[in-house]
């Protein structure tokens, strides 16, 4: 790569950057996270932590309420608003004239909201998780479950930048798509859990938690598979479309 294609991939995810975390909607945003922080305090601080173990407890909040809705919303709203917003406005054809590659604008756009989200949604599991269990036998859940918001920010990231590029409902899209198949259905169905973010990332959790009553529908190789594939085809599918992009063509 030339240095001057260097220097716009370090301009793009600089305005990027800008775009996702230098406003108050950011902080808006992230601010959803806070809830199952709030839960975590409640069940420290009434009898509920003396009636149900903490450890299964943090699994449970972590991956019912973070990882099959918060997170997802807030990877939603970073993911479109990464390159979506340019595509509304038209001023993406600025950033597909300079000397970079769709693919490489694509790339750039899913990296910076997959580390936008990440920012948010990783300290927000570690420290609900800590809350819960306190001093309780952790057996690599804070870890584990840790990774599994890192691994769930890269992989809906993904996902929701190429839905950008596809349609121009990607909002409403990626709404029904969380609350439909990730909070409802994608846990019904085992054999069809590596159709679901959530159950990757519990499974990528799977290999740092030594707890006997941990629970992961798919096995850590099953789920660094299915999340591979989930990231390519999702860059794959949105570099193409960029490719093939017009100004004022939307589908």
């Amino acid at each position: 790569m030339s240095t001057r294609a260097v220097g716009v991939t370090g301009v793009v995810a600089g305005i990027t950057t800008r775009l996702l975390l230098g406003s108050k909607r950011a902080l808006g945003i992230g601010l959803v996270l806070l809830l199952p922080m709030v839960i975590a305090i409640v069940f420290r601080t009434t009898d509920e932590a003396r009636n149900t173990l903490p450890t299964n407890f943090a699994e449970d909040i972590v991956s019912s309420l973070i990882l099959s809705l918060l997170l997802p919303f807030v990877a939603l709203m970073m993911g479109t608003t990464a390159i979506g917003s340019e595509i509304e406005d038209g001023t993406v054809v600025f950033l597909l004239s300079k000397p970079i590659s769709r693919t490489k604008v694509l790339v750039v756009k899913a990296t910076v909201a997959a580390l936008a989200t990440a920012v948010l949604a990783v300290p927000a599991t570690v420290a609900t998780t800590w809350i819960i269990t306190g001093t309780a036998g952790r057996g690599g859940l804070v870890a584990g479950l840790g990774l599994a918001a890192l691994i769930a920010s890269i992989v809906y990231s993904a996902l929701f930048v190429m839905l950008s590029t596809v349609t121009s409902r990607a909002l409403v899209i990626g709404l029904l798509y969380v609350f439909v198949w990730e909070g409802i259905l994608g846990g019904l169905f085992s054999g069809l859990a590596w159709l679901s973010v959530r159950q990757q990332a519990i499974g990528w959790a799977d290999a740092l938690v030594s707890l006997p009553n941990f629970t992961a529908d798919l096995p850590f190789a099953g789920a660094v598979v299915a999340s591979a594939v989930f990231v390519g085809l999702a860059l794959l599918i949105g570099s193409r479309r960029l490719a093939a992009f017009e100004i004022g063509e939307r589908a």
